[in-house]
């Protein structure tokens, strides 16, 4: 048994009409003969326009209005964005499921008229409300911008994205930032009635340069980028069709995001983010913030079922005791790479490490720049490269997903005996030289490997390293070490060297 129509409520924003349209096209495409109907109402949220949300006295200011109509039996299903929701909702109602997740990150945008003006004044003015965001972009900027800005100083912003981004535009503020799926879904959507608007939008953003904050220092507000259907808890019928459309990982990882803030009190007044994003190796979370009792907290971590509780390690069993011991390569400058790389034009330019980019070249504005991790943004940052975003030590795999926002030919700077891998134009910039004395690999019976060119010349050295315990990165050092370890419990994935030794030497 099924509807021969169902009534989809939303926001009146064009953003939140898009997400309402981006579920009736998932259910059209399961049950096509079913007629969808949108609704529009405004709440309380959007009357209040000046109200910062972290000091408006209410929870559910974005959906409460919308739940009554959906109690009243005026519509079938509300679309929100899961992260409006309060933590508790009444019983009568329930969320049935969401569509797959989009990006669960922040962007950052600044008005490119106004970069001399932050360089030279050392001051950043930033459009933000979000006590999470401006809680962990203070130190993001600090850290991560190419220029030494001293002063951080954040506004209040409210209203629509394209309200936002004139604000920022025509203002005398100089950054906005903002959840990435609102532009994603802003820019990408499929609705003919809405592509005046994706242009419009796509102009704003030609007018600044951005960055996407990594989910490792800047975790997102629980929900973020997903849709939360509501339905009323009586609706079998609805519920059977949401739950045909829904996507499961996503919503395992908002409820375990939701859990988390509850844990501190919920609410859009918490300096509190939690991200939760499945990979190839198990779910990944992201946790950082500050309680109301000023109590400061930051994981990072795989999530894990099971532990080697009884598992005892020495430290001398390890190898690398600090990162220190761990030297393999001198590398070595390939100069003809230095004129490849400045006649680089419009393209994506990932950069394995900070070693990848010689010091001699000069990349043209109009590329997009990618780190691999943060340590290699940071030291361009330094050398004063604008950094559009990274991929958190995930690797090549993770998806830099930016195809909303620039359309560019993908390019690979890294060293002349890398392995092939998903980005297929390459750069080799330079070349590795085997150091004159190897690290000494005897009694060691737990390794962290940074590249598999080291894994492999350690094993031409002293092949009973082979039989050790052996982890690494995400990435393609770790699809080059499982071809050669075939006992699959002797490898595993970590987010990181110190992520990987405090694990193994505090396990009990």
């Amino acid at each position: 048994m099924t509807k021969q129509q169902i009534r989809i409520l939303s926001r009146k924003s064009d953003l939140a009409q898009i997400q309402a349209q981006l579920v009736g096209l998932e259910i059209n495409k399961k049950f096509p003969d079913i007629k969808i109907i949108y609704l529009t109402k405004t709440t309380e949220g959007d009357i209040d326009k000046s109200s910062p949300l972290s000091e408006m006295k209410t929870t559910g200011v974005f959906t409460d209005d919308l739940r009554q109509s959906l109690i009243k039996n005026k519509c079938d299903i509300i679309v929100h964005s899961w992260k409006d929701l309060p933590i508790d909702i009444e019983p009568s109602t329930t969320i049935a499921g969401s569509i797959r997740r989009a990006d669960e990150r922040d962007i950052l945008l600044v008005n490119k008229k106004n970069l001399k003006k932050i360089e030279t004044s050392k001051k950043i003015k930033i459009l933000s409300s979000s006590p999470r965001r401006i809680y962990n972009l203070k130190d993001f900027i600090q850290n991560f911008f190419p220029y030494n800005c001293n002063e951080i100083v954040f506004n209040n912003v409210r209203g629509n994205i394209p309200t936002r981004l004139k604000k920022l535009l025509n203002g005398d503020n100089d950054a906005l930032i903002v959840a990435k799926a609102a532009i994603d879904r802003l820019l990408k959507n499929p609705f003919k009635e809405f592509q005046e608007l994706s242009k419009e939008i796509k102009s704003y953003i030609d007018q600044c340069l951005w960055m996407i904050v990594p989910l490792s220092i800047n975790p997102s507000a629980p929900g973020q980028g997903a849709l939360a259907i509501e339905i009323k808890s009586n609706d079998k019928i609805t519920e059977a069709i949401v739950k045909n459309i829904s996507d499961p990982l996503s919503i395992i990882c908002v409820k375990k995001e939701r859990e988390v803030l509850k844990k501190y009190g919920g609410g859009c007044h918490q300096k509190i983010g939690v991200s939760l994003f499945p990979t190839l190796f198990g779910l990944v979370k992201s946790e950082k913030g500050e309680s109301e009792q000023g109590k400061k907290f930051y994981d990072w971590s795989i999530l894990e079922s099971k532990k080697n509780e009884n598992l005892i390690v020495k430290e001398n069993e390890i190898f690398p005791e600090t990162i220190s011991n761990y030297k393999f390569f001198k590398r070595n400058l390939i100069k003809d790479s230095i004129h490849k790389i400045n006649s680089l034009n419009n393209y994506c330019i990932w950069i394995s490490r900070k070693s990848a980019l010689p010091k001699e070249s000069s990349l043209s504005s109009s590329n997009i720049i990618w780190a691999s991790g943060l340590k290699t943004w940071k030291a361009l940052s330094i050398r004063g490269i604008w950094v559009n975003g990274c991929s958190d030590s995930m690797g090549e795999d993770f998806n830099p997903n930016i195809s909303s926002l620039c359309q560019l030919p993908w390019i690979k700077l890294t060293h002349s005996k890398s392995v092939e891998s998903i980005i297929k134009n390459v750069i080799h910039t330079y070349e590795l030289e085997e150091e004159e004395n190897l690290p000494n690999f005897a009694n060691k019976k737990y390794f962290y490997w940074m590249s598999s060119s080291a894994f492999k010349l350690a094993i031409i050295k002293d092949p009973k390293v082979l039989e050790a315990f052996h982890a690494c990165g995400p990435g393609n050092t770790f699809k080059e070490m499982k071809k050669m370890i075939k006992d699959p419990a002797k490898l595993s994935v970590h987010l990181s060297y110190d992520h990987w030794r405090r694990k193994l030497i505090n396990v009990r």
